[in-house]
């Protein structure tokens, strides 16, 4: 069924800008006790161009419709309410808030996070006008678990491999845009959508779409922290060690797939696949997988990569004798039902 035929949008035509310079787009889903944050950090911006808000509410069993519902009757000139009468999931939500986007650049903000920078855009979208090879914009941001927020985390903690400049290399090593912090240009956003690598089969659409702004242009990292990354159960990297394992899995086809339409010099290319079989593998070892260890330990090989082979036969019995794992699933498990627990109290 097609999703847009279905697509119900709430808004007021009359009172919205003819023409946003900025699109953001919010995805929206049992987000009931974070959407009033993240939709007053939008519009606590201080801009001097127009902007509009896409929220694509999926249908939500609590409630978060009624509210976003509320904020577009509250503030027409802004939001846009796209929903429908069925539940679609995040992929197809995300496609079709895309599809609406009328402006020429595009921020991205999830429903649990929010904005904490009142000049967020403004800084962001001067930046990319100045520069029109800049096709992603991104920051550095703060990590909310409960009421603990860490501030800059980028800042204390720089990552090994952030994107910035010829950011692909860099990218494909690790994942370090975070969502809520990123403004494209949207002709790239939309041609990501029409791309290869905008696959539904993988359990993401932020990192290939990353990925993909950083072959058709230049990266811009702004030290300096604009959004607030929230830790919520039941997210795709909190949801247990088996969830954390398919996202890894997809990550690695991920970067086979960029690797095979934009290749690099083989020492490269070699370079980043050793990095991220090896840490597939450790993953794999973690969970138990033995076949997915083994799978890892083979693609090394064939790469010509560096295997320990002495700490493969040892990781592998561990695996066999099943003992430790169990202790570690039942360890990691109660953790993770009480940092859980904890969060959803908040």
């Amino acid at each position: 069924m097609n999703i847009l035929a279905e697509t119900i949008e709430i808004s007021d035509t009359r009172a919205l800008a003819v023409k946003p310079l900025v699109s953001v787009y919010m995805l929206a889903y049992r987000h009931e006790k974070f959407i009033t944050e993240a939709i007053e950090g939008v519009i606590a911006q201080q801009c001097d161009f127009p902007l509009e808000l896409i929220i694509g509410e999926d249908y939500s069993p609590d409630n978060t419709r009624a509210i976003v519902i509320d904020y577009q009757q509250r503030y027409p000139q802004l939001i846009r309410v796209l929903t429908a009468d069925r539940n679609i999931g995040i992929i197809a939500n995300a496609a079709r808030s895309i599809a609406a986007l009328r402006g020429k650049y595009v921020a991205i903000c999830e429903g649990d996070d929010y904005w904490h920078h009142p000049r967020k855009l403004q800084i962001q979208v001067d930046a990319m006008r100045a520069d029109k090879s800049i096709t992603l914009c991104h920051t550095d941001f703060d990590r909310r678990i409960g009421d603990r927020i860490s501030r800059s985390v980028y800042a204390h903690n720089p990552p090994e491999y952030l994107a910035k400049d010829d950011a692909y290399y860099n990218l494909l090593h690790r994942w370090s845009v975070i969502t809520a912090t990123s403004v494209y240009r949207a002709d790239v956003m939309r041609q990501f959508m029409q791309s290869r690598f905008n696959r539904p089969d993988w359990p993401f659409g932020d990192y290939n779409k990353a990925l993909f702004a950083s072959t058709q242009g230049r990266v811009l990292y702004l030290p300096i922290s604009t959004a607030t990354w929230r830790k919520v159960p039941g997210s795709a990297g909190n949801s247990g060690l088996r969830s954390k394992l398919r996202l890894a899995i997809a990550g690695m086809e991920c970067r086979e797939e960029f690797l095979h339409a934009y290749p690099l010099p083989s020492d490269v290319a070699k370079e980043i696949r050793c990095y991220c079989y090896n840490r597939l593998m450790r993953d794999a070892f973690i969970i138990g997988d033995s076949k997915l260890h083994t799978q890892c330990r083979d693609k090394l090989k064939s790469y010509a990569c560096y295997v320990n082979e002495i700490k493969f036969i040892m990781q592998s019995l561990v695996i066999k004798s099943m003992l430790p794992h169990m202790l570690f699933h039942a360890t990691y498990g109660a953790y993770d039902r009480i940092v859980n627990t904890n969060l959803a109290r908040r």
